[in-house]
């Protein structure tokens, strides 16, 4: 693949109505996830002067006087990358957009989530959207431009459901979700020979705990902090427990929970929280811990060989695209006390639809036996979906859709 290569983002349509309406636009995610690339793009489409504030003249003149620094940019607007550098400018952005409130003027970008949406809440408030880019998803990389999402498992009617199912696992695949996995979305993984994909996610993953990480806290050791970041990788899927990792790193639980907070600022980390509306049963408590990009995780475990649990986490990265793209979406896992689980509950508005993953080739109505326990402890589930490495595509006992994991990704 080729660095060069310009794979459509599927956020890009989100942005472009979201600067027909606000004044300012900031895009927020991970380093290297695309964001300059994408919107240099739309700067350059609507006209706007670009300033980087990886540019030390430019951010000293943004720290020193940010309204000189506007005003050299012209009154058509300008694209910021990695404003948060310079927190001074949200007050100069917010003195002009008051004075002209016309749509379109600022684009913003950063990886530092506190420091960007702290000065949109405060300095913004009601003038500015702000959006999540995550790492190219798998339809970005088959170059759709559309993310096709999971509303489509919500209709009521089910032969619509099997029938859309079938004619996206035509389409798709079949694919080795292993393959998928290796290849990971940071871009610059992808446009690099597979044999050292691994090792331009491990060296990120160096690079962000010696260096970046300290622009979002205070840290005494960086080969400490990257102990736990290459930790927390290995504990992707599953319930995340603050105290086991304090033990394993001989860190007070304090100090674990800024750590993640960090690492969730940082647009590295996804939890997902569970699900335990109108439960009449003891529901575990505990978020599940993904990574923002599978192949990531992988490299920051020093892992070679993907699991099961990495499938899993690709689900949760195009679930948590899905759900960014309408605020009635949510995204949920549940688990009992009993050990009855389910890896993925999806929200659209009151409907339920919950999700089980499993990286098997062949897979029988007894690996949807939770599935069927959660719907039916739920009425307004509308269907269970079993996603598998089988090919299959069928209906099981109790109304569950077994179908492979490509015919929704």
């Amino acid at each position: 693949m080729n660095a060069n290569i310009p794979y459509p983002r599927a956020i890009k349509g989100m942005l472009e109505r979201d600067l027909g309406i606000y004044p300012v636009v900031a895009v927020m995610g991970a380093r290297q996830v695309g964001k300059s690339t994408l919107c240099r793009q739309l700067a350059e489409q609507r006209g706007l002067h670009y300033l980087t504030f990886d540019d030390k003249s430019t951010l000293d003149q943004a720290q020193r006087d940010p309204d000189d620094l506007l005003r050299e940019a012209g009154r058509d607007g300008a694209f910021i990358d990695e404003a948060q550098r310079a927190p001074q400018i949200f007050l100069a952005i917010k003195a002009l957009v008051d004075r002209n409130d016309r749509p379109g003027q600022y684009l913003l970008s950063g990886s530092n989530q506190p420091r960007v949406s702290s000065a949109v809440g405060d300095s913004l408030l009601g003038r500015a959207a702000y959006r999540t880019l995550r790492p190219l998803t798998l339809s970005e990389l088959r170059f759709d431009e559309v993310h096709a999402g999971w509303s489509f498992l919500f209709q009521d009617q089910g032969k619509k459901v099997l029938s859309e199912l079938e004619r996206r696992s035509e389409s798709n695949g079949p694919l080795d979700w292993r393959t998928v996995v290796n290849t990971g979305g940071f871009p610059r993984a992808v446009a690099a020979p597979p044999e050292h994909r691994l090792r331009v996610l491990n060296d990120y993953v160096t690079v962000f705990a010696s260096r970046d990480i300290r622009a979002v806290i205070g840290i005494d050791s960086s080969d400490r902090f990257e102990s736990f970041l290459r930790l927390a990788a290995t504990r992707i899927g599953q319930p995340l427990n603050y105290t086991g990792l304090a033990d394993e790193i001989g860190a007070p639980v304090s100090t674990i929970r800024r750590w993640m907070d960090a690492l969730q600022r940082s647009y590295l980390i996804e939890l997902i929280t569970p699900y335990s509306r109108n439960a009449g049963h003891r529901v575990i408590k505990a978020p599940k811990l993904f990574a923002v990009d599978a192949a990531f995780a992988l490299a920051a475990a020093r892992e070679t060989v993907p699991t099961g649990f990495h499938l899993e986490n690709l689900v949760a990265t195009d679930l948590a695209v899905w759900r960014d793209n309408g605020p009635e979406r949510q995204v949920f896992h549940w688990r009992l006390g009993s050990g009855q689980e389910v890896d993925f509950i999806a929200a659209e508005g009151d409907r339920l639809v919950p999700i089980e993953i499993k990286a098997s080739v062949s897979v029988t109505s007894a690996d949807a036996k939770h599935l069927r326990t959660f719907s039916e402890r739920y009425p307004n589930t509308i269907r269970g979906v079993l996603l598998s490495a089988d090919p299959s595509l069928r209906v099981l006992n109790g109304g569950i859709i077994a179908a492979p994991w490509w015919a929704v990704l």
